[in-house]
């Protein structure tokens, strides 16, 4: 895994030439770029996934009671004949059809004032189209995080419910997090260490979160490349 890694971050190919992905209709090419944003096989939702869970259980240290893809933040869409608003269709196994979980971590009660919705996403630099932003360090993540603000109104909606609205977004290349990720990461280590009691400073609080972090992301890249390759 460590060798796949390392191959990634020198841009040392993985093959000579470029080929079908085996997991999607896509086109694999040798630096296994398209490894870190292929819709086939799960491994973006993995990775989605396992970063969310470590952001919870941190959250959970810092004694801010998280809750995993709490339901029924928000309103049930209105019914438009045999769908909702959105397009979804009715599920009779479903207790709250329409309703949309806008955080993948909720929490009661952020910097002491109302609940906030923590919705993670990833995103990579490498799309078409986005080479002009990838130039700003921040221009990747803040155009994703404008797209989950802006995406079916959701932070319109959350605020009309009192809910805090905060886009986590990672860049899958490089490994950096938006500026709302940011402000997250220092509160957060703030917190873990006071309800830890340890030594750790700030500072170094946030900084091993994100280490962590970046080690599970860098790992699920390299496996969705072994996977293909």
């Amino acid at each position: 895994m460590l060798v796949r890694t390392l191959r990634r971050w020198l841009r040392i190919r993985f093959s000579d030439v470029d080929a079908e992905c085996p997991l999607c209709d896509g086109i694999l090419d040798g630096y296994g770029d398209h490894a870190l944003v292929c819709c086939g096989g799960g491994d973006r939702t993995r990775r989605h996934n396992l970063l969310r869970n470590m952001v919870y259980h941190a959250a959970e240290a810092a004694n801010h009671r998280p809750e995993l893809e709490k339901p029924g933040l928000l309103p049930q869409r209105p019914l438009l004949g045999s769908t909702y608003e959105n397009g979804s269709a009715l599920n009779e196994h479903d207790s709250r059809p329409g309703a949309r979980r806008p955080a993948d971590v909720y929490i009661p009660r952020w910097r002491l004032g109302p609940p906030a919705a923590w919705d993670f996403a990833v995103t990579s630099g490498l799309r078409l189209g986005l080479h002009a932003d990838a130039a700003n360090p921040d221009g990747i993540t803040s155009r994703y995080e404008d797209l989950k603000s802006s995406h079916q109104d959701t932070r319109a909606e959350c605020l009309a419910q009192g809910i805090t609205f905060i886009p986590m977004v990672v860049e899958a290349v490089g490994g950096g997090w938006g500026k709302m990720a940011r402000c997250v990461w220092s509160e957060l280590a703030k917190n873990s260490a006071l309800a830890t009691g340890e030594l750790e400073t700030e500072s170094t609080c946030a900084i091993m979160l994100q280490q962590r972090l970046s080690m599970v992301l860098h790992r699920e890249n390299a496996r969705a490349c072994l996977r293909r390759f």
